[in-house]
């Protein structure tokens, strides 16, 4: 872990690339006493068992405002940061994150593809599920690209900054930047498939061999449409060139894309006492009253067959492997909470990039088994205390996502120190990969002590950045 100054914002970064297995302490400002907080409710103290590292904050109200944001690709995180720190709300960050790991992550996320959101509106004591899932529409399996009207409707549902703001960062990033860890990861996985694509390989594998850890990526087509769709809006997919070049590659009906809409609806929540869980809430699977079930039916069940029975529950279940997926996760300094999960339908979706547009084709999907986005939300006081997005690496089951959530977040040690369930929980193997920030707020003094959890299999970054109220 790393603590840094920049901006004129302290911030503290977790990530497996500088774990060191202790918790970051901010300096104390009063005794503080947490054992007793969730006594009683039965939830969240951390089980922790995907958990790569941590933050570990206290703070109460006058002290400086604190926001957290976490993705499974280190440089959308940073944009989070940065857009927290030029007064962006929840909404604004997970945004420009999402528009980011398009362009540094595009294996799993990509404007082709889509995903699904759980989102807390603080003020409104609100959460809802934002469904934007890329279903099957086209020949072969083709996608509808949901992922730009998604991230639109969540910022302007949830954000406070202009749509320009959140697409710059995403912009400059494909002019040039270093190929992270976990794209070196896919690349090499998906050589043989990219190279099989002129556009593709021209990209993604420049000598023949795809590029590593470090190298530069440059994507100047990438640059040019997501110009067009900061200029444009997002009509430049629905409705304008950038859709006709995506129907005519995926031999889409042009007005099957034009018709998208993202579809606000409820949660699956499991009530616990003066907080609930929320899980996002599909057409496919209609699992709220399976979950409450099933969560309820499996209490006496070690964490690990809980998490399975629940993910179950979730709708995640078949035959075959998992759809890998990526997601992140935003809690303001308002308490608001966006929790997300993003896929393109297979490793880098088609493996085929759309003619002249710097764009990686998408695979349609049937259901959201590539990833689980959840929010542990206080309505009564509108406050976020969890908010963690797992993901499914593609080869590891096709309930990992969700097992991978549940087993970080079920009950595992509710008289300990939220920092050293994190430390004793360090799991080397297991289903999916889940990043999360969770937090507990004392009842009898107020103040609330926060955690980043940072997968180091899918090789995330968790920062905490405080500012001036």
């Amino acid at each position: 872990m790393t603590e840094t100054s920049l901006l004129g914002l302290r911030t503290v970064s977790s990530s497996a690339h500088r774990d060191t297995g202790q918790p970051v302490k901010m300096p104390a400002r009063a005794p503080h006493s947490t054992r007793r907080i969730w006594q009683g409710l039965g939830v969240i103290a951390i089980a922790a068992s995907l958990v790569g590292g941590c933050v570990n904050t206290k703070y109460r109200t006058g002290a400086p405002a604190q926001s957290f944001v976490a993705a499974d690709e280190p440089r959308a995180a940073e944009i989070g940061r940065d857009i927290i720190a030029q007064g962006g709300k929840a909404g604004d960050a997970a945004t420009a994150m999402a528009m980011a790991m398009a362009v540094t992550l595009p294996s799993r996320v990509g404007m082709t593809g889509g995903g699904v959101c759980v989102v807390f509106d603080a003020a409104k004591k609100e959460t809802r599920t934002l469904d934007f899932l890329p279903r099957s529409v086209g020949a072969g399996g083709a996608a509808q690209p949901g992922f730009l009207r998604g991230v639109y409707a969540l910022q302007a549902a949830t954000g406070a900054m202009r749509w320009e703001q959140a697409v710059v960062p995403a912009e400059q990033l494909a002019r040039s930047t270093p190929v992270s860890r976990a794209l070196a990861r896919d690349l090499a996985d998906s050589a043989a498939r990219l190279s099989a694509d002129p556009e593709a390989r021209r990209v993604f594998l420049p000598t023949g061999a795809p590029l590593a850890e470090g190298a530069p990526l440059s994507q100047p087509e990438l640059a040019a449409t997501l110009s067009q769709v900061r200029r444009s809006g997002i009509a430049a997919m629905y409705g304008g060139p950038l859709g006709g070049a995506v129907a005519q590659a995926a031999a889409i009906d042009p007005a099957t894309i034009r018709g998208f809409q993202p579809r606000w609806t409820g949660t699956a929540a499991v009530p616990l006492g003066i907080v609930s869980m929320h899980f996002a809430q599909l057409p496919e699977t209609n699992n709220g009253a399976a979950l409450t079930a099933a969560w309820n039916a499996t209490a006496d069940l070690p964490s690990d067959q809980r998490a399975a029975r629940v993910a179950q529950a979730l709708g995640a279940t078949g035959s075959g492997a998992s759809t890998p997926g990526a997601g992140l996760v935003v809690i303001d300094h308002e308490e608001n909470g966006v929790a997300c999960s993003f896929t393109m339908g297979a490793p880098f979706g088609t493996g085929r990039m759309v003619p002249g547009t710097g764009l990686l084709g998408a695979r349609g999907v049937d259901g959201a088994g590539f990833g689980a986005p959840a929010l542990l939300t206080n309505a009564i006081v509108g406050r976020t205390q969890f908010a963690g997005a797992a993901s499914a690496a593609g080869n590891d089951g096709p309930a990992a996502a969700p097992a991978a959530l549940l087993t970080a977040a079920l009950p595992a040690a509710l008289d300990k120190e939220p920092g050293a369930a994190i430390r004793a929980s360090r799991a080397a193997s297991g289903p999916g990969r889940a990043t999360f920030v969770t937090c507990q707020t004392s009842m009898e003094s107020g103040w609330k002590e926060c955690q980043i959890a940072a997968d180091p299999r899918a090789h995330a970054l968790g920062i905490l950045v405080e500012t001036e109220r």
